[in-house]
């Protein structure tokens, strides 16, 4: 049932206007108030569907009560249909502009009667629903955010001190749950570590980004792995599961996927923005500059792979672009930037590589808020560096 409240300081106004209703439109419970103050009291006594509010009453009129309740976290919602005399019309444009959803003049004509009040009411009255029931939706969909972003939180790695690497991580999904993929794991002599970014935001690229993870953790076991052959074997893993349409419909996704092995870097670029490496002999970064396709786009495609030497105490930055992406459209080449902030920062990437990870993020953070904007995109980045 819906309350409908019903503000004049006319009693046979009220008792008019109740009427009419009442003979037009069912299951409605009605309320009466004299003035503005008596309207919020009730309001906040009852969960009131729709208010009809005269603009002219004594105590507090309608133009300050609606701009209360216009203004009220907890009763902005609540439509209101103004009403006032017919030479009272720029009034009534004023309070369409404060948030009123509809109005009518008095005195009722036949019309007003038999049609268009009561029409009004039932489509505020079914307004105000649909908007409740979106309310709702919307509450049940930040749950479930939340939920999908516990998991996919415990579905990354936890930072750690490996045999042979120390290594940080840090994830910022821009809605609730991202579709960026972080991962590291020693086998052996070898630590493994995979940075992929999925097309896409929100639930669908979550649940692909969990798939990737369980892929990569299949595929990296497997006898004889190599960087190449990992992105090429998951490639096709994802084809036989989703067929040719993959490309434009499932998981496409740009990857760096580096092995550490007695001192070397073994590594393979699915276009993924340009690893940094700093080096502690010479005190100075480098990018790795080398590229290739996004990981889906093609059913049959090689990879390339590539190998540099390393030694203790150098370390390798991976990064998703959603650090330095505005949301505007292709701007990869500002991985410059990144480079850039290592140079800067790079007295903290020889010594600490948690303090690294939290001032490269907030020196971005910094400048997309001062372009008057934020991460437009997921953020996901891995620091490892090899033991001295």
């Amino acid at each position: 049932m819906h309350k409908v409240l019903i503000a004049d300081d006319v009693g046979m106004n009220r008792m008019l206007i109740r009427s009419i209703l009442k003979s037009k439109l069912s299951n409605i419970e009605y309320f009466e108030a004299e003035n503005g103050d008596k309207v919020i009291e009730i309001v906040k006594a009852e969960n009131i569907d729709l208010i009809i509010l005269d603009l002219i009453m004594p105590v507090k009129d309608g133009f300050e009560t609606l701009q209360y309740l216009k203004n009220s976290a907890l009763y902005h919602h609540i439509p209101v249909i103004v009403n006032s005399a017919l030479s009272e019309i720029t009034s009534i444009e004023k309070t369409l502009e404060m948030g009123a959803i509809e109005y009518f003049t008095k005195p009722f004509s036949p019309d007003d009667i038999e049609i268009i009040l009561p029409l009004k009411v039932k489509n505020a009255l079914r307004l105000h629903d649909q908007n409740k029931e979106i309310e709702r939706l919307n509450i049940e969909l930040n749950q479930e955010l939340k939920n999908a972003n516990e998991f996919a939180k415990y579905m990354l790695p936890k930072n750690a001190t490996l045999n042979k690497v120390d290594f940080e991580i840090l994830y910022h999904p821009s809605l609730g749950i991202g579709g960026d993929f972080i991962d590291c794991i020693e086998i052996g002599n070898k630590v493994w570590f995979m940075v992929a970014d999925i097309t896409g935001h929100g639930i669908a690229a979550g649940m692909a980004s969990s798939m990737i993870k369980i892929l990569f953790r299949l595929t990296v076991e497997l006898p004889d792995m190599t960087p190449k052959k990992l992105l090429e074997t998951i490639n096709e893993r994802i084809f036989k599961i989703f067929g040719e349409d993959n490309h434009t419909n499932y998981i496409v996704f740009t990857s760096f996927v580096g092995c550490i092995e007695n001192n070397e870097l073994t590594y393979s670029n699915a276009a993924q923005p340009y690893p940094i490496i700093y080096c502690k002999e010479k005190d100075c970064v480098m990018p790795i500059e080398n590229g290739g396709m996004l990981v889906g786009m093609l059913e049959n495609i090689s990879y390339d792979e590539y190998k540099m030497p390393l030694n203790p105490g150098d370390g390798i930055f991976v990064y998703t672009d959603g650090l330095f992406s505005t949301g505007k459209g292709s701007d990869y080449t500002h991985w410059t930037l990144v480079n850039e902030s290592c140079g800067e920062l790079k007295s903290i990437m020889a010594e600490d590589t948690s303090k690294f990870l939290e001032n490269i993020f907030w020196k971005f953070d910094f400048l997309h808020k001062s372009n008057g904007s934020d991460f437009t995109d997921d953020v996901a980045l891995i620091y490892l560096k090899l033991k001295s």
